[in-house]
């Protein structure tokens, strides 16, 4: 087994203590006594890889620049949201204690994800086991999901195992799939569905942005739907937590997804925007807008291919779907739209798309 630094905790253990905090805000209404003030950490994106379907490994170094005081992530203390008070995290906790493992629904390049089964009451659950040869990423990822917690359009994360091996994170379980999934099988989606899909994203998306957290891998494995079609941004294992103007380093991302200013080496939340244009690219047209026959390829047509949304299959959509993708997939990161702003022009192109709708019809 792996020996331990000398004073070095378990990632169940480092997180007991926030896990106590998180009860105590639960349950107290009147204002606690101001304590000595922690500084908020900087965004540590040092350990990354990406989970693309061509199988590429990324890794992106330390972000540059400081934690402010003013910090829009506000420290993982001050708003992670209130877990269940079901779940465990403590080191003397086994997940084969509280839960029943059962079929494999899922494998990726960092580990594989099975349905579980609460043996108290029986409510199933996905529980995705990751080595620990990237601890510091998982207690990132952990520690993101907590902060981004009581947010319907994300995954809720119930708790955190952990053995000798591997650490376990149980989460609540989306038996309608993944959004690749239903884009496979439905083909190129309506103008007004893609809509849809859009303003639930850049809901997430902007709540994130608030939260100071950066995805980093907007891409349709990642976004799951329940059982009754809502969607969940799942797979924080590349977030960063950002302070306001900070900007990140170093290339992490899947590598179709990835944003031009990425790959200059200084990048801020607006490459989440750019990943949800290419996804709009693909569930309009059925095919990625930047490709290549290699990793330098692709990367080469991110940098330089113009993409012309006035011709061809684009003549046929509407004005407002062609000025909402050109204006995220915009290179001038300076130019590109928010996520806000993406919202409203999704809810905009919605109402008008209504509109037409009920004028034709009478």
């Amino acid at each position: 087994l792996p020996r331990k630094r000398k004073g070095a905790r378990s990632l169940a253990g480092s997180l007991h203590d926030a896990s106590a905090d998180r009860k105590r805000t639960c349950r107290e209404r009147k204002p606690r006594p101001d304590k000595k003030k922690k500084k908020p950490s900087t965004a540590g994106d040092d350990a990354a890889t990406a989970s693309g379907r061509g199988g590429v490994v990324m890794t992106a170094p330390p972000a540059s620049g400081r934690a402010a005081p003013d910090s829009p992530g506000r420290g993982l203390k001050r708003k992670v949201g209130c877990i269940e008070s079901a779940t465990r995290i403590g080191r003397k906790k086994r997940l084969e204690a509280e839960y029943e493992l059962g079929d494999e629904i899922g494998q990726g390049k960092f580990g594989s994800v099975r349905i579980c089964r609460a043996k108290a009451g029986g409510e199933e659950f996905a529980c995705k086991a990751l080595p620990k040869n990237g601890e510091e990423t998982v207690h990132r990822e952990v520690e993101i999901m907590q902060h981004l917690s009581g947010h319907p359009g994300v995954v809720t994360l119930k708790a955190v195992f952990e053995d000798a091996d591997k650490f376990y994170l149980v989460m609540e379980l989306c038996s309608g799939g993944r959004l690749l999934d239903e884009m496979a099988r439905d083909g190129t989606f309506s103008e007004q569905r893609a809509a849809l899909v859009i303003k639930d994203l850049m809901s997430v998306v902007k709540y994130c942005h608030e939260m100071g957290v950066i995805h980093r891998d907007i891409k349709p494995e990642n976004i799951l739907l329940t059982k009754t079609g809502k969607m969940k941004l799942a797979d924080f294992g590349l977030a960063a937590r950002v302070t306001n103007g900070q900007k990140l380093s170093g290339v992490a991302g899947s590598p179709a997804y990835v944003a031009p200013e990425v790959l200059s080496g200084s990048y801020s939340e607006k490459v989440d925007i750019w990943g949800a244009g290419v996804l709009l690219h693909v569930l309009l047209l059925g095919s990625l807008p930047f490709q290549g026959g290699s990793l330098e390829a692709v990367f080469e047509a991110i940098k330089t291919v113009e993409l012309d949304f006035n011709s061809g299959p684009w003549e046929s959509m509407s004005v407002l779907g062609r000025d909402l993708i050109s204006r995220m997939l915009d290179r001038d990161v300076s130019s590109r739209i928010t996520a806000d702003q993406v919202l409203c022009k999704s809810r905009q192109f919605l109402i008008q798309h209504n509109f037409m709708f009920i004028f034709t019809r009478f």
